[in-house]
């Protein structure tokens, strides 16, 4: 069992009993996923010693994008291949946050308003982009949703990450 399993199996009842009435479904799901990840009750696989032929059984780990015993592995992938792509030119990073009025709908329609949300992030970027006197052209972007602050309030807002770089009609820098 990771760490985090046995931090949730610990104040799962009293989380629950505080911030159930609150919780989506799909945050019912991620935090079942983690209680169980590399537990008894996870699928087993089974392991052969070549040697000695000693077989053993070893729980596999759930896999849930937001484990971050899962993920921690497949997040550095990631971050290195993004490096790889990188243009020779300054990058900005760029926060759009939902207004406070509209969370209420965005946490009720939220599949909805996330689209319509990185709809006008993009539009507003190359809007910006087409206008500027040294750009005038199509921006490369990176977006990242998140959904709550760091004090774990709802607070959905979209990062950002914009080379100061664009490709012009003829595909050049």
């Amino acid at each position: 069992m990771s760490r985090f399993a046995s931090i949730i199996k610990r104040f799962e009842r009293d989380f629950i009993s505080t911030y159930g009435s609150s919780l989506l479904p799909s945050q019912r799901k991620a935090l079942g996923a983690m209680k169980n990840c590399r537990s008894s009750l996870s699928p087993l696989m089974k392991t052969c010693c070549s040697d000695c032929e000693k077989t053993g059984y070893i729980p596999h780990s759930c896999g849930h994008r937001s484990c971050p015993h899962c993920q921690n592995h497949e997040g550095q992938v990631w971050i290195e291949r993004q490096c790889q792509k990188r243009l020779p030119v300054n990058y900005f990073m760029i926060t759009f946050t939902l207004p406070r009025e509209l969370r209420s709908l965005a946490f009720s329609h939220q599949r909805v308003v996330y689209s319509l949300f990185f709809q006008c992030v993009w539009e507003t970027l190359n809007t910006f982009s087409l206008k500027d006197q040294k750009l005038q052209g199509t921006p490369g972007v990176v977006a990242v949703l998140h959904t709550h602050s760091r004090r774990l309030d709802f607070h959905p807002h979209v990062h950002t990450i914009m080379p100061a770089g664009a490709l012009n009609k003829t595909h050049s820098l």
